[in-house]
């Protein structure tokens, strides 16, 4: 073999490896990146190019063998066998090369199904990492404590934008509690999603993403399956988020409210009394720091009106029973002074745990003020009897004081009608005959303001006949109400001499006496009086006492009946003797009746409905009431259905004193 055909077959054979490593690097840079598959397919590159290098090839590169020497002829017989042999191999690799065609062919087939399929993938992939950045991202923003729940969801809507496949397509806006949080691009468009946030079990916003790069290719979803899963996570978060947000938001306001609180609040632990926390207010109150109160103090310590453990003990108890107690006691600060609070302990259980809540407030200048008001009332006590009788008297100046407004009015009515009046026309027709009174029989007969003068001054001698009556009239009217003012003066003058005797009394008389008091009011809004007095003998009674408790009685009927719509208002006054020598007087009234609420205050001192009123009739006449040794009661059905005072007196008959 000469150096030429080795050259020759060296080159081929470097050709040959380099055709291989490049078929196996653009396998494995462009095809696949498994190695087996890489491979086969180098494999079967190479059995394709020894095929086809020995049967098309082989020639070329083997030089001719000279046939001359015998020698050579008999070693040409013996190639040619030999080639004959190779033939015959050759035909056998040839029908390999064709089965590993066929194989070769259906392994391009799958390769080319999985080149199909490998960016489909890829893009799963990469969009599945998109979604999992936006998630990842969203968590960041929600460990910050410090962020805001509206920065929260404005930072949300470009998280989920960045998250779609098509994001310069895409526009988000969260709705929440409201609010709207959206992109710089947002628009509506036809092509959406939209999903629900929820917190508590109720829907509380929504997300919305729209598309809008108009209709896709070939009818194309422009949304992914994977990619409204994501929509659905993240409304999922944000609720709970939001949840979580509210909840320290509401903690924290809470918190606030507590430690600005105007009471000593206390957390305490219940079977030894320790402190578990307190507020800002318990620290300045006490003087200690919020350390000393946590580390070393109980409620015991600060407490004096608990002696020992045996009483706290006894006060759990009380309080288990209870689950609320309300108190008043001392505090005692660090500088050893003390100052009275009412605490109110609560037994709360958490987590099967028992807790109690003391809120204590400072009552110190309330304990003044009550001590204060103690002395005031055992001053009022001792003028009690003086505002009782003081009652009737301002009775007495109320219907006076009604009937002088009857009388400013009457007065005002005569004082507009003189103002009014039509005389001074007369002042006119005179002037006319001033002017005329050289020839007033020609004026009068033949200019037509003359002819006019005879009839006008005959209609205004009627309107002046009719203005003086009604003057009149409104004169008696007046003078009727000022007699009247007389007459109550007078009747209050008598009964004023003989208060706080025992005297003989007519019970009707005494009756039909208050009635004349109250006759204006009465009068005034059409009440109609009904009287059912039995036939009583003269009582020994104070008589002044009991002309105050009918007074006020029948005011406050009259005053409910004057405040009333209905057009039957009616005052009935039942008398009569109960068989146990008890004196019963009912005053009823269908009036505006009393609501249920106010029954059992109606005779408090200061209470009153009237916008006007100062509280001291009913409570006045309560006084008298038992004074006397009686009782007095009230009752109603409620409002708009009348009332009915109850007053029961011990009585004794002059016969029977004699």
């Amino acid at each position: 073999m000469d150096i030429k055909s080795l050259t020759k077959k060296g080159v081929s054979a470097v050709i040959f490896i380099a055709i291989i490593a490049s078929v196996f690097w653009l396998a494995y840079k462009n095809v696949t990146k498994d190695m087996t598959n890489c491979a086969l397919i180098t494999i079967m590159t190479a059995a394709v190019l020894t095929y086809f290098y020995n049967r098309y090839f082989y020639d070329a590169f083997t030089p001719p063998k000279p046939v001359n020497n015998p020698n050579q002829e008999a070693i040409d017989l013996r190639m040619r066998h030999k080639l004959l042999e190779e033939s015959a191999k050759h035909k056998r690799l040839e029908d390999k090369v064709q089965k590993l065609s066929a194989e070769l062919s259906a392994a391009k087939l799958k390769l080319e199904t999985e080149i199909a399929n490998r960016p489909l993938d890829q893009r799963q992939l990469q969009q599945r990492l998109k979604h999992l950045n936006c998630l990842y991202r969203l968590s960041k923003i929600v460990n910050r404590q410090e962020i805001p729940l509206e920065q929260i969801f404005q930072e949300t809507v470009s998280l989920i934008r960045d998250a779609y496949r098509y994001p310069n397509t895409m526009c988000v806006r969260i709705n929440f509690d409201g609010i709207q949080y959206k992109t710089d691009n947002f628009e509506k468009s036809e092509l959406s999603r939209k999903t629900q946030i929820k917190a508590h079990g109720e829907n509380v916003g929504a997300i919305e993403v729209y598309h809008l790069g108009g209709k896709t290719k070939n009818g194309e979803d422009p949304f992914l399956k994977e990619e409204n899963d994501l929509l659905n996570a993240v409304a999922e978060w944000l609720g709970s988020i939001a949840e979580r947000k509210k909840a320290e938001e509401k903690l924290q306001l809470f918190r606030n409210l507590i430690e600005r609180s105007n009471d000593c609040i206390f957390a305490v632990e219940p079977k030894w009394g320790r402190f578990l926390d307190v507020n800002n207010r318990a620290c300045d109150s006490l003087g200690y720091t919020r350390k000393e109160l946590l580390n070393m103090m109980t409620i015991k310590d600060i407490e004096v009106s608990i002696p020992d453990d045996s009483f706290w003990q006894k006060q759990m108890e009380e309080l288990k029973d209870e689950k609320d107690i309300v108190k008043q006691g001392r505090y005692k600060r660090k500088d050893g002074s003390t100052f009275f609070v009412e605490t109110s302990l609560k037994l709360v259980t958490q987590e099967k745990q028992d807790y109690i809540i003391a809120i204590a407030r400072d009552i110190t200048e309330r304990k003044r003020s009550e001590a204060k008001l103690k002395t005031a009332q055992e001053k009022l006590l001792e003028t009690a009897r003086e505002v009782g009788m003081a009652e009737v008297a301002t009775g007495v100046l109320h219907n006076v004081g009604n009937v002088l407004n009857s009388v400013s009015v009457t007065a005002e009515s005569i004082q507009k009608r003189i103002r009014n009046s039509k005389i001074s026309y007369l002042s006119d027709v005179v002037g006319l005959f001033r002017e005329h009174e050289n020839e007033l029989d020609k004026f009068m007969a033949n200019e037509e303001r003359g002819k006019k003068i005879p009839a006008f001054l005959s209609n205004l001698s009627k309107e002046l006949v009719d203005e003086q009556q009604r003057c009149l009239e409104a004169l008696e009217e007046l003078t009727k109400h000022v007699q009247h003012v007389g007459d109550i003066i007078q009747l209050q003058q008598s009964h004023n001499k003989t208060k706080g005797l025992v005297e003989p009394t007519s019970i009707e008389e005494l009756v039909e006496d208050t009635l004349k008091i109250n006759a204006e009011m009465i009068t005034r809004n059409s009440v109609d009086v009904r009287r059912e007095i039995a036939n009583l003998p003269i009582l020994l009674l104070d008589r002044h006492k009991v002309l105050q408790i009918l007074t006020n009685l029948i005011c406050n009927a009259t005053y409910a009946l004057s405040k009333s719509d209905r057009k039957d208002k009616i005052l009935k006054i039942q008398v009569n003797e109960q068989k146990n020598g008890i004196l019963r007087i009912d005053i009823c009234d269908n009036g505006i009746g009393i609501p249920q609420e106010n029954l059992t205050r109606i005779f408090e001192h200061g209470f009153t409905t009237k916008k006007k009123g100062h509280g001291f009739g009913l409570h006045s006449t309560a006084l008298s009431v038992n004074e006397l040794d009686g009782s007095i009661k009230v009752h109603s059905d409620g409002p708009g259905k009348g009332a009915v005072f109850t007053v029961e007196l011990p009585f004794k008959t002059q016969e029977a004193k004699k």
